[in-house]
């Protein structure tokens, strides 16, 4: 019997739980400290580009540097609190990333174990309908529906998707 399994995860209990509570508590930061945009405002107000953030990141310095050629209307200790704030979530928004792009790709391993997995059970009770075994039948009937071409368009999609 071969075993095609990508990837084994075994969470405990305690890292769920840890996980979870750790999840939870970033959550109501963000909640509290993050407005949630609405599409409009989020295309109104759009985000800085690699240019223009050098742009921001030239003007601190300099501004640091000639704190007397600020102009009056522009309130540095405003502008340095949201420069610092930008820099603390960007690289959260990073590690935040990382472990999304983690966990996405360990989710990718986890669901093609399942797929290949339900698709030899599948097989199984082709198999065991085809040989009329009772018990086999009813799960065949109701599990043949995700392959409405029959047989052979089945085995295809299957392999498709396999790879």
């Amino acid at each position: 019997m071969k075993n095609n399994d990508l990837i084994q995860v075994v969470f405990t209990e305690e890292e769920l739980t840890a996980n979870k509570t750790h999840l939870d508590e970033l959550l109501t930061t963000a909640t509290k400290n993050a407005p949630e945009l609405s599409s409009e405002e989020r295309t109104r107000y759009g985000k800085i580009g690699g240019t223009n953030k050098l742009l921001v990141d030239k003007a601190h310095l300099f501004m640091q540097q000639n704190p007397s050629l600020i102009p009056a209307f522009v309130n540095m200790e405003e502008f340095a609190r949201d420069f610092k704030a930008r820099e603390e979530i960007e690289g959260m928004i990073q590690k935040l990333e990382l472990i999304t792009r983690r966990l996405s790709d360990t989710k990718i391993l986890l669901d093609n174990d399942n797929y290949n997995d339900a698709m030899a059970f599948y097989r199984a009770i082709r198999y065991y309908a085809g040989e009329q075994e009772q018990m086999a039948i009813p799960i065949y009937e109701e599990m043949k529906q995700f392959f409405p071409h029959g047989k052979k368009k089945e085995e295809e999609k299957a392999e498709t998707e396999n790879k």
